[in-house]
């Protein structure tokens, strides 16, 4: 008996687990029945869900529905409360949720999405737009159009020299402001190496840049003239070698000792600079004859005080330029240079013109700006500097001179700004070389 009812209880066992794995799984059929929670279903079943109760169904698909699967093995699923679309991975229900998309699209108010256009503005747009046919003829176009850099220099200066020759005639203002356009096309593009030298084999400086210095007395032209010249030949050595030729640094000198326009002189103290640094030959030629001259004329002149620190600051430059070559000898890879460097007699053009007395009177009576302006007090400290060896025997005897470096180095030692506290004790190293040692209390 007790056997017996042991099978009993085994068997029961048996059917109830049995019962319980048959419950976990889905049984479909051709119609619509509910998935239970906690029943797995098969893939390849139709499958729906209703939004507002949650229940889901499924049912085994039709022969016609078995047809549009898809690969991937997915099932369909069909949501109450959506307009009656089956979403699947296949070509056809995507198109078909695209044109519902697009109909869905057009029933949304405009107001909703913020966009809102008049019927003026969408055949605007409609203008506006450009097919890719459009486009790809617009790019041929540009191509077309597209010009490098030595095609514009040659137009330019071909369009400069033709501007009289035209058979309309132009009023003197046009004319004037052409040419302006020109000279400011032409400084842009002048600035490569290259492109200087293709503007100077094209007749720039014949055709352009020399008739403008000798002959125009336009002032708006002729600074624009003398810019272009020192973008021509600014750290480009072949350049400098052509417009020396030409004899534009004799141009330039004169420029610098006949203008008084403060615009002028800083342009031609640009040029000048561009056409002598790094170029022994030319220091030697120019400044031993006008060059000289004309740089301390600017120093004496009645301009903005910023010219005249360009003016100080350049021979300051040529002296230092020649101390670091001479000091360089034995290393030097072109003893040529270094010799005209050696032939340089910069210190005594500089005193046969006046320079430490012209320097002395400047400094004293440009006190009171000098003071205002400590960047530009720099640049002088700086060229006082580096000439002291050739004007020591003057300013050490120059009372007023003394008072106004004392004056300026008292002014920035009790600053608060670095830059005046530096340039002060600049100002002192230098008075304690000018000056005797009796007198260091004071200092």
């Amino acid at each position: 008996m007790y056997l017996g009812m042991t099978l009993s209880l085994l068997f029961l066992a048996q059917f109830a687990v049995a019962a319980a794995k048959d419950n976990k799984t889905f049984k479909a059929t051709k119609e619509w029945k509910e998935i239970k929670n906690g029943q797995g279903i098969s893939a390849g079943l139709h499958v729906r869900i209703n939004l507002q109760t949650g229940k889901k169904a499924a049912k085994l698909l039709d022969e016609s529905e078995d047809d549009e699967r898809t690969n991937a093995g997915l099932p369909n699923v069909v949501i109450k409360g959506v307009p009656k679309t089956n979403f699947r991975a296949t070509a056809k229900s995507t198109l078909k949720i695209s044109k519902t998309l697009s109909e869905t699209l057009k029933n949304i108010p405009k107001d909703s999405l913020g966009i809102g256009y008049s019927p003026e503005k969408l055949e605007q747009i409609k203008r506006d737009f450009k097919t890719y046919n459009e486009l790809t003829e617009s790019f041929k176009d540009l191509q077309n159009e597209f010009q490098t850099d030595t095609e514009l220099i040659t137009k330019l200066i071909n369009k400069y020299t033709n501007l009289r020759k035209q058979e309309f005639s132009l009023t003197l203002e046009d004319q004037i402001n052409t040419q302006l356009h020109i000279l400011e096309d032409l400084d842009y593009l002048v600035h490569q190496i290259d492109n200087a030298l293709w503007f100077i084999d094209k007749g720039g400086f014949e055709q352009i840049l020399l008739p403008l210095f000798v002959n125009d007395t336009n002032m708006n032209l002729r600074i624009k003239a003398i810019r272009l010249l020192g973008a021509v030949i600014h750290n480009n050595p072949k350049a400098q070698i052509k417009a020396f030729e030409r004899n534009f640094g004799s141009h330039l000198s004169q420029i610098l000792i006949s203008s008084k326009i403060s615009e002028e002189l800083s342009s031609a103290l640009y040029a000048f600079g561009s056409l002598l640094r790094k170029f022994p030959l030319a220091l030697q030629k120019i400044l031993s004859a006008s060059g000289t001259q004309a740089l301390i004329a600017v120093l004496a002149k009645d301009c903005e005080l910023k010219v005249k620190a360009k003016a100080i600051t350049f021979i300051s430059d040529i002296i230092v330029e020649k101390r670091i070559v001479l000091s360089n000898l034995e290393n030097s890879d072109n003893l040529r240079a270094a010799a005209q460097y050696a032939d340089l007699n910069l210190p005594e053009w500089l005193q046969s013109n006046s320079f430490c007395e012209t320097v002395d009177q400047l400094v004293s009576t440009k006190l009171y700006e000098l003071l205002d302006q400590p960047d530009l007090a720099e640049y002088f400290i700086e060229g006082l500097e580096n000439s002291k060896d050739i004007c020591k025997s003057i300013w050490s005897k120059s009372p007023q001179f003394r008072h106004t470096l004392l004056t300026m180095k008292n002014r920035y030692i009790y600053s608060q700004n670095e830059f005046q506290i530096e340039i002060a004790q600049f100002i002192n190293r230098l008075l304690e070389i000018l000056y005797s040692t009796n007198d260091h209390d004071e200092l």
